[in-house]
């Protein structure tokens, strides 16, 4: 097979050099004996669920492909670079069923999720990436992000967890957990967990838990909301 521009070919002696686990070798043979382009490996290893190797084989693709620019998108999302969303992307997580077993709906990419909207996330939507750069973060129930996050606003609800440093304007946690320091002009905290260190100029912590520092203008701990670390207080005027 030969390779146009752009393009990867996955061979089995590449899979060998890289350590792949010899299930995913016997499979490759399988489906691809003359090798694949990487980007049709990775939609056959979806169609077949061999998501551990999709995931495996993701991590370990050379940067060959260019980022990937989408209007919009549906469904699960495997790409070696950047992606960049050009508008809103909604992520339902809506629950599979194949044979019996619930499986998660999945972003993973190799690099930085950029969305120029809001980015909604529920259910059992799992998002995996080195960054996330978004205007409007929604994220609920059972939904899960493992990446540094950069927004405007930052809401949670139900068990959702971010694990990743967050950077927003505003950040709103009615439950929810951030493993993670997090960055934020107001941080209002229902019932959430933060565990990480909190710079934020207004804080309302009611019934939430910050477990590191905190360095704030105004903070209110109410309805049994804790702070573990030490409190400090910044100027109002330095940030006029």
């Amino acid at each position: 097979m030969e390779a146009k521009e752009e393009e990867f070919v996955v061979t089995q002696g590449w899979l060998e050099e890289m350590k792949a686990c010899e299930d995913g070798l016997q499979a490759f043979k399988q489906h691809f004996p003359n090798g694949g382009e990487a980007l049709e490996v990775l939609k056959r290893c979806k169609e077949l669920g061999y998501r551990k190797f999709e995931l495996w084989l993701v991590d370990r693709l050379p940067p060959t492909y260019p980022p990937l620019e989408l209007s919009t998108f549906v469904g699960n999302l495997f790409y070696p670079n950047d992606v960049h969303i050009k508008g809103d992307l909604f992520y339902p997580g809506d629950v599979n069923i194949k044979d019996d077993i619930s499986i998660r709906g999945l972003i993973y990419i190799k690099g930085s999720l950029k969305v120029d909207g809001k980015l909604t996330v529920n259910k059992n939507y799992e998002v995996y990436a080195d960054f996330v750069n978004v205007d409007e973060i929604d994220i609920s129930e059972d939904a899960y992000i493992h990446a540094r996050i950069n927004a405007n606003s930052l809401s949670m609800s139900g068990d959702a967890i971010i694990s990743g440093s967050t950077k927003a304007k505003v950040v709103k946690l009615d439950g929810g957990r951030i493993y993670g320091n997090v960055d934020a002009d107001e941080l209002y905290n229902n019932g959430g967990f933060i565990r990480g260190n909190v710079d934020a100029d207004e804080i309302i912590n009611d019934g939430g838990l910050i477990s590191g520092d905190v360095n704030t203008i105004k903070i209110d701990n109410i309805n049994g909301g804790k702070v573990g670390g030490k409190i400090t207080y910044k100027r109002s005027d330095e940030h006029k």
